[in-house]
């Protein structure tokens, strides 16, 4: 009788060596810990995101909801809006339906038809676009359209400040507007 309680015992060391009997077990842990790794630490609405350098607001971000994963130290943003300041007066506004921002350092990723418009009212669409608020710039790979009072530019990539004053765009196919002079 004492050998069949060693061989039970034997056979359940075993399985637990092995990482369980059953594919249901194995499998289980890992869809739990996935599970928790996509699930918002927080879920705030009316999230609002401000970024200043000596202690001169640059950056305010606006948003319907925000959803924050600690762990990624991400916020995932509905229908983000981004206003930008120069000298404490609103230079610019940036329009998305979807965006993340990463939250130790303020970077702002939006897609899914970004609009940019500067106080003077030039205005830039793109699918997708970046803010990087340690260099002021805002970056895309995709194909961009730059609508100024003078002239339309399309091409492909982009880097500009918040403003579309300093526009670098590449593969750009530039038109001017007829009755401004060129």
């Amino acid at each position: 009788m004492s050998w069949r309680v060693g061989a039970a015992c034997l056979a359940i060391a075993a399985c637990i060596g092995l990482g369980g009997c059953g594919e249901k077990t194995a499998n289980a842990t890992p869809d739990v810990a996935s599970a928790e790794l996509h699930k918002p630490t927080q879920v705030l609405k009316d999230f609002e995101m401000t970024d200043s350098k000596d202690s001169v607001r640059t950056m305010t971000l606006r948003s319907i909801e925000g959803r924050i994963y600690e762990a990624q130290n991400v916020a995932d943003v509905d229908q983000p809006f981004v206003l930008f300041y120069t000298q404490g007066v609103v230079s610019s506004r940036i329009k998305a339906p979807v965006g993340r921002v990463q939250m130790d350092t303020h970077e702002v990723e939006m897609w899914g038809g970004v609009t940019v418009v500067s106080s003077d009212s030039s205005t830039l669409t793109t699918e997708r676009l970046r803010y990087d608020p340690k260099k002021r710039k805002i970056f895309s790979k995709d194909a961009v359209h730059l609508e100024k009072t003078d002239s339309i530019t399309d091409g492909i990539g982009l880097e500009t400040d918040p403003e579309l004053k300093s526009v670098k765009i590449g593969r750009q196919k530039v038109r001017f507007k007829k009755g401004t002079p060129a």
